[in-house]
C-alpha cells in the first residue's frame, strides 16, 4: 500500500481516538456508581483501545516520514498503557484476572472476538532486530566454546543383517523394473505385426466419449464445490503463500528499509541544522539575553536601590524573572518564610492532610462497599489527548501530496532547536550574570564599608514536597568487571540459556464466548485457552516490551503459571522472550545445584542475575517448578537443594522496580504441594492454564493438520476432537508426530489420514486424570484473587439476606 493509504488510515485513527478519549473521560468523571453500570462502559472501552493499538501499531510498521513516525509512536504507546489500566480496572470490578468481551460492546463497534484480542506491536522486537540478534550470537558463541554444539540428527547406524535385508530388497526392485520394461518391448512389438484392419466403431467412440464427459463435469463440480466452502469458510484454502501475499511481504519490507534511510537523514538533518542555527543566531542570542538582563538588573536598581536575587537554574533562572511583576514578588524562592506564612501554611498542610485523609477513607469505604465501584485515575488518557491535539495541528490537514518522497520537515526541526539552543544559552548567559552580580555586590558592600558582612549567596533551594521517592542503593559487588564478562560467566554457567523463537499466537486456543452472559446470570466461567493467550499478553508482554508503558502502567513484578505436563509453561516463557526480545534468566533448583556454592556464592548468584537482567532489560528470570522451595518436607531422593532460594525469592521480586524492565516468572506442575502463605508472597499474578476444551482442540487439529498437508474431507475432525479430550495440547502433537512419519506423509497424496490412527497412537499416552483436575480446581479456590471473589459474594449473600428480613418485618 501508498503512503496516502496509511496517512489515510491515521487519520481515520485519529478520530476513533478522540470518541475513545471523550467516552473515557465520561467513565472517569462518573466517580463511584455500581459495579453493574461500569462493566459494559470498561469492557467497550478495552475493545476500543485494543483496536486502536492494532490500526496504529499497522500505521508505525509502514509509515515513512520520521516526524509523524514519532507521534504515532507517542500514540501507541499512551493506548498501550491505557488498555492495561483498563484491564486492572475490570480486574479490581469482577474480583477475576479473566475479561471476557461483552457481546454488546462488540456488536456496537463491529469488532469480532479475535480482533478483540490485544496484538503484540511489531516495534518491540523490530527495532532492536540487531541487538536481539547480536545477544543471541553471542550466547551460542560462548557455549560453542564450551563445547556445547546444537544437536545433530544422529548417523542411521545399521547392524549386518539390516543392510543386506535393505541391499536384497533394492536388488531385488531393480530386477523387477528390468523384467517389466522388457515385457513391456515384447509386448509393443507384438502389437506392430498385427494388422491394422477396419477402424473404431461408432459405440466404442461413444463409450469414450461418455466416460470423459462423465469425468469432466464431476472434476468441475468438485471446484465449484471447493471454491464455494472456501468463500463461506467452511474449507481452509491450501497452507501455501501466494504470490499476491509475497508481493505484499516485499512491499512492507522495502518502506521498512526506506524509513531506517529516511530516519538516518533526519538523525543527519538533527545535527547539521542544529550547528548551522548555533553557528548563525548563537552569538545574537547571547548578546540579545545579556543585554536584557542588564538593562532589567539596572532597571531594578533604579527603582530599589540593591541587587536582585538571581534565581537558581532549579528555580527556573530568567525566565522566572520575567514571568514575576512588581518590585516586592522579586524575592528568591529561596528566601526564608516569616512565622505567619509558616503557620499559614502549616495550617494549609493539615487541611490538605485531613483532605486527603477523609479521602482515602471514602476510597477504603467505597472499596468495602459490594454495590459500587470507581475507576482509578488514568496516568495515560491525558497524553492521548495531548498528542492526538498535536497530530491534528501538525500532520492532519497538512498537504503532503508534493513530498511524495515522505522527507522530513526542516522548519520544524528548525523551531525545535532553536528553542533548545535558547534555553541552552539562557543557562550559560544566566551563571555568567550569577558571577557578576556576586562580584557587583561585592564592590557595593565594599564602597558602603560594609567590609564585615559577606556577599549574598545564593542559597540552594529548599524542597518543600515530601520525601523524593529515591530506590535504596545496592552495594555492588562487581564494580571493575564489564558487563560482557558478567554475561559470558551467567552463559557459561547456564543461567542465561538460549530459546527457541515461538510466538504467542501460536498458542492455539478459542477464548470463552458466553463467559460475560454467565456473569450476568451470577456464574464463574472458566477460562479457555484462547483467554490465557490473551491474559499473558496483558501482564507479560505487552508490560515489558515498553519502557514508557512499563514505567507509569500498574504493575506486574510476577507471575505463577501453573498447569499439567504438556500444557504449555515452557512455551509462554519461550513466547514472551520472542515476542519482547528479552534474555531468560534460569533460576530453576535443578540447573543452580552446584553452582555458586555457600552463602557467599548465592549473594554473588543473585546480584549478578539482578545486575545483569537490568542491564540487558527487558529481562525474564524463570524458575521450572516453583512449588519446590516452599515444599514442607523434601524427598530424600531429591538432591537439588530446591530450598536453597527460599529467603531470598521474595528479595529478588521487591527488588524490581517500575522502571526495570524485569519480569519473574515461576511455572509449577503440582503447586498445591507448597506452602500457600509463601508461594503467594512470592507471586502477584496467578495463570491457571485449565483443561482444553473441545473448541480448542478442534481449532488445534484442524491449524496442525492444515499445516501438514492431512487435512481432508475423510478426516472427521469433530470425532477426532472429542476422542482427544482429557488429553493436553502437548500430549495431542506429540501423539501427531507419532503418526506422521516421514513415510507417511508421502502416502498422504494417496492414502488420506484417519482419525483412528492418531486414536491408537493417543491410546498409548498419559491423559490428565480426575484425581490431578480436582486437586487443582480445591487449589485455585486458595488463591488470593479467588478468595477475595468469594467473600465478596458471601457479603453480598449476607446484604440481601439482611434486606429480606428488613422487608419481612416492615410488612
Amino acid at each position: 500500500m501508498s503512503s496516502k493509504t496509511y496517512n489515510a488510515l491515521i487519520c481515520e485513527t485519529s478520530e476513533i481516538i478522540g470518541e475513545a478519549t471523550q467516552a473515557d473521560e465520561a467513565v472517569l468523571e462518573a466517580g463511584a456508581a455500581e459495579k453493574s453500570s461500569f462493566y459494559p462502559l470498561l469492557s467497550e472501552l478495552r475493545v476500543r483501545y485494543t483496536v486502536l493499538i492494532r490500526r496504529l501499531d499497522q500505521v508505525y510498521d509502514q509509515i515513512v516520514q520520521p516526524q509523524k513516525r514519532l507521534i504515532v509512536k507517542r500514540l501507541l504507546e499512551a493506548c498501550l498503557g491505557r488498555l492495561l489500566e483498563v484491564k486492572h480496572d475490570l480486574v479490581e470490578l469482577n474480583l477475576s484476572d479473566y475479561t471476557y468481551d461483552d457481546d454488546e460492546a462488540l456488536k456496537r463497534l463491529a469488532v469480532t472476538p479475535m480482533e478483540a484480542e490485544p496484538c503484540v506491536p511489531q516495534y518491540f522486537v523490530r527495532e532492536r532486530e540487531e541487538e536481539v540478534l547480536e545477544r543471541r550470537q553471542f550466547v551460542t558463541d560462548v557455549l560453542r566454546k564450551l563445547g556445547h554444539e546444537p544437536v545433530k540428527p544422529q548417523p542411521l547406524v545399521l547392524t549386518e543383517q539390516q543392510a543386506v535385508v535393505i541391499i536384497q530388497s533394492h536388488e531385488r526392485a531393480r530386477q523387477g523394473r528390468l523384467r517389466g520394461q522388457f515385457m513391456k518391448e515384447i509386448r509393443l512389438l507384438k502389437e506392430k505385426g498385427r494388422d491394422q484392419k477396419g477402424e473404431m466403431s461408432a459405440s466404442a467412440a461413444t463409450a469414450i466419449q461418455r466416460v470423459w464427459r462423465g469425468f469432466i463435469a464431476r472434476r468441475t463440480t468438485k471446484k465449484r464445490k471447493q471454491q464455494e466452502q472456501l468463500l463461506i469458510g467452511m474449507e481452509m484454502p491450501p497452507y501455501i503463500e501466494s504470490k499476491e501475499i509475497q508481493r505484499a511481504e516485499e512491499v512492507k519490507q522495502s518502506r521498512r528499509q526506506l524509513q531506517k534511510e529516511r530516519e538516518n537523514q533526519y538523525q543527519e538533518a538533527l545535527v547539521k541544522i542544529e550547528d548551522q542555527l548555533r553557528a548563525k543566531y548563537g552569538s545574537k542570542i547571547n548578546e540579545r539575553i545579556g543585554d536584557e538582563l542588564r538593562r532589567w538588573i539596572s532597571e531594578y536598581y533604579e527603582r530599589t536601590g540593591r541587587l536582585p536575587d538571581f534565581p537558581s537554574e532549579d528555580a527556573g533562572g530568567s525566565r522566572t524573572m520575567f514571568s514575576r511583576q512588581g518590585v516586592d514578588s522579586q524575592l528568591s524562592k529561596s528566601s526564608p518564610i516569616s512565622s505567619k506564612d509558616s503557620k499559614r501554611s502549616k495550617d494549609s498542610k493539615e487541611k490538605k492532610s485531613n483532605k486527603s485523609e477523609e479521602n482515602k477513607n471514602k476510597d477504603k469505604e467505597d472499596a468495602e462497599d459490594p454495590y459500587t465501584f470507581k475507576c482509578t485515575t488514568s496516568v495515560f488518557l491525558k497524553e492521548i489527548i495531548n498528542t492526538n491535539e498535536e497530530y491534528e495541528d501538525i500532520w492532519k490537514y497538512r498537504d503532503d501530496e508534493d513530498d511524495h518522497h515522505e522527507n522530513h520537515d526542516s522548519e520544524m526541526i528548525e523551531r525545535e532547536k532553536i528553542a533548545k539552543i535558547e534555553l541552552e544559552i539562557r543557562n550559560s548567559v544566566d551563571e555568567m550574570m550569577r558571577a557578576e552580580l556576586e562580584l557587583l555586590q561585592a564592590a557595593f558592600d565594599k564602597d558602603r564599608a560594609h567590609k564585615g558582612k559577606k556577599s549574598k549567596k545564593p542559597q540552594k533551594k529548599v524542597r518543600r514536597g515530601g520525601k523524593k521517592n529515591k530506590k535504596k542503593k545496592e552495594k555492588d559487588l562487581t564494580p571493575d568487571r564489564t558487563t560482557e564478562s558478567l554475561f559470558e560467566e551467567l552463559v557459561s554457567n547456564g543461567i542465561i540459556r538460549p530459546y527457541p523463537i515461538v510466538s504467542i499466537d501460536d498458542f492455539i486456543g478459542e477464548k470463552n464466548f458466553v463467559g460475560c452472559e454467565w456473569r450476568k446470570e451470577g456464574r464463574e466461567p472458566s477460562p479457555s485457552l484462547g483467554d490465557i493467550r490473551q491474559l499473558v499478553k496483558e501482564y507479560c508482554i505487552l508490560p515489558l516490551g515498553s519502557e514508557y508503558v512499563r514505567t507509569n502502567a500498574p504493575v506486574v513484578r510476577s507471575v505463577l503459571i501453573t498447569g499439567p505436563p504438556g500444557s504449555g509453561k515452557r512455551m509462554l516463557i519461550n513466547a514472551i522472550c520472542s515476542e519482547t526480545g528479552a534474555m531468560l534468566f534460569d533460576l530453576t533448583p535443578a540447573n543452580i545445584v552446584g553452582k555458586y556454592p555457600g552463602k557467599t556464592g548465592l549473594i554473588m548468584l543473585i546480584h549478578l542475575v539482578m545486575k545483569v537482567s537490568r542491564l540487558l532489560q527487558p529481562a525474564v528470570i524463570w524458575m521450572d517448578d516453583a512449588e519446590k522451595p516452599f515444599v514442607k518436607k523434601i524427598p530424600k531422593t531429591d538432591k537439588t537443594d530446591p530450598k536453597r532460594l527460599k529467603k531470598d525469592l521474595v528479595k529478588i521480586i521487591k527488588g524490581i522496580y517500575p522502571e526495570d524492565r524485569v519480569l519473574f516468572v515461576g511455572t509449577s506442575r503440582t503447586p498445591w504441594d507448597a506452602e500457600q502463605k509463601l508461594l503467594f508472597q512470592c507471586y502477584s499474578k496467578v495463570v491457571q492454564i485449565p483443561r482444553a476444551d473441545y473448541g480448542s482442540i478442534a481449532l488445534m487439529w484442524r491449524s496442525i493438520l492444515h499445516r501438514a498437508g492431512a487435512l481432508s474431507q475423510r478426516l472427521d475432525v469433530s470425532c477426532l476432537a472429542r476422542v482427544s479430550d482429557s488429553y493436553t495440547i502437548g500430549t495431542l502433537l506429540a501423539a501427531l508426530d507419532g503418526v506422521l512419519t516421514t513415510k507417511r506423509r508421502l502416502q498422504l497424496r494417496i492414502r488420506a489420514l484417519t482419525a483412528q490412527e492418531v486414536a491408537v497412537q493417543l491410546s498409548t499416552k498419559e491423559p490428565v486424570y480426575a484425581e490431578t483436575e480436582s486437586a487443582a480446581e480445591a487449589w485455585w479456590l486458595k488463591t488470593p484473587m479467588e478468595r477475595r471473589r468469594l467473600k465478596m459474594l458471601q457479603k453480598l449473600q449476607e446484604l440481601e439476606q439482611e434486606n429480606e428480613e428488613k422487608a419481612a418485618a416492615m410488612k
